[in-house]
């Protein structure tokens, strides 16, 4: 593995992570073992659906197992491209109507300020 280049550029400086005293592969792979950690975002790991590796149905119950539901990020079939948050607020919303068993409110088609008259 090469030495940092230094740089003289405004926009770029000399190597920050691993650093420039890492540089052979065990120590890089050392350095990955102790710094790298996850998003901390998981989904899909109670996917939502009907087929052989789906856990929960389209209102969150547990297939096999009554009385039991599973509302967060883990019901989404896939991960998505953005952040986790609105979409997992937008289940736990839905959520509630499906364990009372209401009926789903009529699609609304409000005017938006931008659009001309």
């Amino acid at each position: 593995m090469q030495k940092p280049r230094e740089l003289s550029d405004p926009f770029r400086d000399v190597e920050i992570d691993p650093g420039p005293d890492v540089k052979t592969d065990a120590e890089i792979r050392a350095w990955i073992r102790a710094n790298v950690t996850t998003d901390f975002h998981p989904c899909g790991t109670c996917r939502m659906g009907q087929g052989q590796n789906s856990v929960v149905d389209e209102r969150f119950r547990v297939h096999g197992i009554e009385r039991l539901r599973v509302v967060d990020a883990s019901v989404m079939p896939r991960v998505i491209s953005a952040n986790l948050n609105a979409p997992t607020q937008i289940l736990a919303a839905r959520a509630p109507d499906f364990i009372a068993e209401h009926a789903q409110l009529a699609p609304q088609n409000p005017p938006f300020a931008f659009e001309s008259a």
